[in-house]
């Protein structure tokens, strides 16, 4: 049976009722009955609101994204540094020993389209994309600061500087050293104006060109990596903002004014998808820079010329984005505003955060060992007198942690021996402490780094 209750709040409530529950009056007696499934915001609030739904268009989007970032940082930064540089080498003297004769190649004719079009002018490519890419994520992450734009934008006014510096350099050097084919011309102009070839050192500025606009888009390009995150940072600093939340729910925008987050909450949906476009083009170029790179070692240029001109573009780099950008008074690195969202991290350093600190714990935690015990050692096996050699063995015996080593090693052979067996027997005899050392730490070992 159903019944209809009045409660005190003016609600009506469904209630069953049993026929076990029922007098013979007809009155309920005990009801059981049914809460009501609506929650009340009162007692929803202090939960964190969920992430919005996501369209098919949206994964279509990101996935494509995901492609285009795992072409930049698809593999380890340091193995891109050793092909522009070793690579280069081994691809030079390849090119220089294979056969004279004029290859018919499309990609070996100077005049083919992607050299005339995209190469020739490449840094113009280069700085419309990335400087596009840099402009809008500077623009959403600076919160309204035009000081943290135009130091973004300086990068670019300093890539731009050197680029022009070396090229340049490179043309005066071909110049200083070339003579021409007919020695009647001493000009580099006149002599190519009559159908000569000047002869010089040609620094290959191709290559350095290339390999410079390369690494210039990776590094400018770590600005997107955690871009998407932003969204999260916004949903939960409004609702920390709006319901007032206690002051350990702090996020990675609660240090930013209102106008600076009012700002960022109004540029970010408005410029995703503006980055998100330079970013793919910026994939899309990098692919295109190597693919030539490729081209011009195989096909043009000596050796040395390759070589110089790629170690320099490498140089420049280090110099730009490993030492200059992380002083005081530098524009500073990609990404870096009134808020921290970029989850890059180095190679070196995420190896050694990762890694070093555990071994380093676990010998601090389970290697017990006296500064008496450090003795010299050949190929792993400690070099004991026979004089130190029973006073070695009394101080193990009187080291308690080792002797529950011992004991939780002997439980797991299935009990064979009891601990007096273990400190009674003589330790040179049953196994050596070097052995002991090492057993223990490979079973420690698994369990660290399972």
């Amino acid at each position: 049976m159903v019944a209809l209750k009045k409660n005190g709040k003016s609600k009506i409530v469904l209630t069953s009722i049993s026929p076990n529950n029922v007098n013979g009056n007809g009155n309920s007696v005990g009801m059981k009955y049914r809460p009501s499934s609506e929650t009340s915001r009162d007692q929803a609030k202090g939960k964190l609101p969920c992430a919005e739904a996501v369209s098919v268009q949206q994964v279509v989007v990101m996935m494509f994204v995901h492609i285009c970032r795992k072409i930049l940082y698809g593999f380890d930064f340091s193995y891109r540094i050793g092909f522009y540089v070793l690579g280069t080498l081994l691809v030079s003297v390849v090119s220089d020993y294979k056969t004279t004769a004029p290859s018919r190649s499309f990609l070996a004719n100077p005049d083919n389209f992607l050299n005339q079009y995209f190469v020739k002018i490449g840094w113009g490519w280069t700085l419309l994309v990335t400087g596009a890419f840099t402009y809008f994520t500077a623009r959403t992450y600076s919160c309204g600061k035009s000081s943290i734009l135009g130091r973004n934008l300086s990068r670019l006014g300093i890539a731009t500087l050197l680029w022009y510096i070396v090229t340049t350099t490179f043309q005066m050097i071909e110049y200083r050293t070339g003579v021409c084919e007919f020695v009647k011309y001493t000009r580099k102009d006149s002599c190519l104006n009559h159908g000569f070839l000047w002869k010089g050192l040609d620094i290959s500025g191709h290559c350095f060109l290339l390999v410079f606009s390369n690494l210039f888009i990776i590094e400018e390009g770590k600005a997107y990596l955690g871009w998407e995150r932003i969204k999260d940072f916004l949903r939960l600093e409004e609702y920390r903002r709006i319901e007032d939340a206690k002051e350990g729910s702090e996020t990675a925008l609660s240090r930013l004014k209102n106008d600076e987050y009012l700002h960022l909450r109004y540029q970010y949906p408005i410029n995703t998808n503006l980055v998100r476009l330079c970013f793919c083009l910026m994939a899309m170029l990098s692919l295109l820079w190597d693919f030539m790179f490729i081209t011009t070692l195989m096909f043009f240029h000596l050796m040395i010329e390759k070589v110089v001109a790629s170690g320099i573009a490498v140089l420049l780099w280090f110099a730009l984005y490993k030492c200059f950008y992380f002083l005081p008074l530098s524009p500073g690195t990609p990404g870096e505003g009134l808020f921290k969202y970029v989850t890059w991290s180095e190679p070196s350093l995420k190896k050694g955060n990762n890694r070093s600190p555990v071994r380093r714990n676990y010998k601090e935690t389970t290697n017990n060992w006296s500064s008496q015990d450090d003795v010299p050692k050949f190929m792993g096996m400690p070099l004991y007198n026979l004089r130190g050699q029973q006073q070695k063995e009394d101080l193990i015996l009187d080291n308690s942690s080792e002797r529950e080593q011992l004991a939780a090693m002997s439980s797991r052979r299935g009990g064979r021996g009891s601990m007096s067996d273990l400190t009674s027997r003589p330790l040179g005899r049953a196994r050596s402490r070097s052995q002991s050392r090492t057993r223990l730490f490979s079973k420690s070992s698994l369990n660290v780094f399972r």
